[in-house]
């Protein structure tokens, strides 16, 4: 199980307009120097927490897996590849860079979808994209050409009681045998936090959870190598337990 760190929330700490401190390409290396894999890091072309300049020396302190966040739209690939990630996760259209990022909605946009992952696979990208824990549209995501698909925990995160939890904990788990069935890489992310990954780093099929805002609310108090630890540690901890 591999734990990745997702820059952008660490936009809210800078000057609006700058590029000060705290500098995205020191926190990224430090949270690979702890244990985080990959590194997320989000760009649209229009503007928004991370600028190309952010992500360009990101590129040169982080060795480790870089994965790009970006909108699943055409016009961006070339951009994108330039800034050579590791991989590319594509989230709605629309997405500014900035604002809250959607789910793709496979059965609206497949074959939009399907063009992008392939303009990336020609390049050497692999593509996963950010989706509901929908088991029945894993088809329709394989036969897109992804390599993968990332589950978005919103719901099971904003579950008001332990039913709710479970019942979203349960779809999460269908949705990733399911991806398995497909053979895509399988990740989850979007609404994580240090109260509710134990039970989700436990999923089996599941081999990478993404991690954002929390991670930063708590290195705020305790510094970015104990936090990516601290995370690290739950998710250990819950893991033993089964």
């Amino acid at each position: 199980m591999r734990l990745g760190f997702y820059l952008n929330p660490l936009d809210r700490l800078r000057d609006p307009g700058s590029n000060a401190e705290p500098e995205p390409a020191v926190i990224a290396a430090l949270a690979a120097l702890s244990g985080a894999q990959p590194i997320l890091a989000g760009w649209s072309s229009e503007g928004g927490s991370l600028s190309e300049r952010d992500l360009r020396l990101v590129r040169e302190l982080v060795r480790d897996d870089l994965i790009i966040v970006t909108p699943q739209d055409s016009g961006l690939v070339d951009s994108v590849v330039k800034l050579r990630p590791d991989g590319v996760l594509l989230v709605a259209s629309g997405w500014d860079g900035s604002r809250d990022f959607r789910p793709v909605q496979m059965e609206m946009d497949a074959d939009a979808v399907g063009s992008v992952a392939s303009e990336y696979k020609s390049a050497g990208v692999p593509t996963s994209l950010l989706a509901e824990p929908d088991a029945g549209s894993m088809k329709a995501i394989a036969r897109s050409g992804l390599a993968g698909v990332v589950f978005d925990a919103e719901q099971y995160a904003g579950a008001r009681t332990d039913e709710d939890a479970q019942s979203e904990l349960d779809r999460l788990a269908d949705a990733a045998m399911t991806a398995r069935k497909y053979e895509l890489n399988t990740a989850i992310g979007h609404g994580l936090t240090y109260q509710n990954i134990g039970p989700v780093g436990c999923l089996r099929y599941v081999e990478e959870l993404y991690v954002g805002r929390s991670i930063v609310a708590r290195a705020v108090l305790r510094g970015i190598d104990r936090a990516i630890g601290d995370m690290m540690n739950i998710i250990e901890r819950y893991r033993a337990l089964q």
